[in-house]
């Protein structure tokens, strides 16, 4: 089996990859293709995991669909960055009717394994980030004496002053023990958080809803979903989504009641509660995602590069990556972006 930790990201195990797969040709938005290149000896050494669409007159092969945090072509340890335009050119050539291919939301490194796509001179940064907790080898306190300090200080008032006034309860549920009326009560408060927040909201998105409903409702032990939920006085405040990769833990969905419970910040507390889930259960990480909001880094997660790199097939698309290249000189002069609460 190719995929693993030190290449690919949760979001491209084989049921999340299925249930976009699964979605897009549902939606008629893009078509999937996986292409998979052997070495000489037969041995798996790439899989390319992609979609097939056509935009601005072109027609494209990308990496990305919109639930897909971040994601890159998934290589075999022995293969390096100048090994990486031979396997493209390759896998350009096998696919008709394509003039560009599009990585977007490369990572730099999965875990400690740097990622050899990030290092192609048709690389560029992008001024969005995703981060990253680790979790092994690390003991409670240090997970808190990691956090910045005001930040923790704060956290802890606000989790000690809902405790003292209310009876507060934290849970989370797995796989099958998630149940019909918290799914349903999740989605109740995401539709009003992202109405009040003048947000939108992906779960209930025509085109994806049911890759969501799918991944909560999944059984596989490989993927794994989970909820986590904070209840005062036997009302839930926040909800937490997001599933599980073996051993790591990966965050996706925060719902949490404003009004009088925002001075409480309920979602943080869920978050605090079930990063500490995760790290007694043995689990190595627990990702954060994508998004440069200020709690991520106040939480002490490690920030991860992202990146992304442009490939063309034909003349037109050559044209079409020289007006790329100038959008990413532009890119790489400006401010990265700052962090929003």
């Amino acid at each position: 089996m190719i995929t693993g930790r030190h290449n690919a990201s949760p979001f491209q195990c084989h049921t999340f990859m299925s249930l976009v797969y699964r979605q897009l040709a549902a939606n008629r938005t893009a078509e999937p293709v996986v292409a998979l290149v052997r070495a000489s000896d037969g041995r798996p050494v790439a899989l390319f995991p992609m979609m097939r669409s056509r935009r601005h007159g072109l027609n494209w092969l990308n990496t990305d669909a919109r639930p897909i945090d971040y994601c890159s072509p998934i290589l075999d340890p022995s293969i390096g960055a100048d090994d990486l335009p031979g396997l493209i050119k390759a896998v350009l050539a096998a696919v008709p009717k394509v003039d560009l291919f599009y990585c977007n939301r490369l990572p730099d490194r999965f875990g400690r394994h740097a990622n050899p796509m990030v290092a192609l001179p048709n690389a560029g940064r992008l001024r969005l980030s995703a981060w990253t907790l680790e979790l092994a080898g690390r003991s409670v306190a240090d997970l808190v004496a990691a956090q910045h300090a005001n930040f923790r200080g704060n956290l802890r008032r606000r989790t000690q002053k809902l405790a003292k006034a209310h009876t507060r309860v934290v849970s989370i549920a797995e796989g099958p023990d998630i149940t019909e009326a918290d799914l349903a009560a999740f989605r109740a408060m995401r539709i009003d958080s992202a109405e009040q927040k003048a947000r939108s909201n992906i779960v209930e998105d025509a085109d994806w809803s049911a890759l969501y409903v799918g991944l909560m409702q999944s059984t596989d032990v490989l993927c794994k979903p989970w909820l986590s939920k904070l209840e005062v006085d036997g009302e839930a405040i926040a909800y937490l989504f997001g599933f599980s990769d073996g051993k790591r833990a990966v965050a996706i969905l925060p719902a949490s009641r404003l009004g009088p419970w925002k001075t409480y910040a309920p979602g943080l507390q869920l978050f605090s509660d079930t990063i500490l889930h995760f790290h007694a259960a043995g689990f190595d990480s627990f990702d954060l995602s994508i998004g440069d909001m200020g709690y991520k880094r106040r939480f002490g997660c490690e920030e991860i590069g992202l990146h992304d790199a442009l490939f063309a097939k034909t003349l037109i698309g050559h044209a079409y990556y020289l007006l790329w290249r100038l959008k990413v000189a532009i890119r790489a002069r400006m401010k990265p972006i700052e962090p929003s609460e």
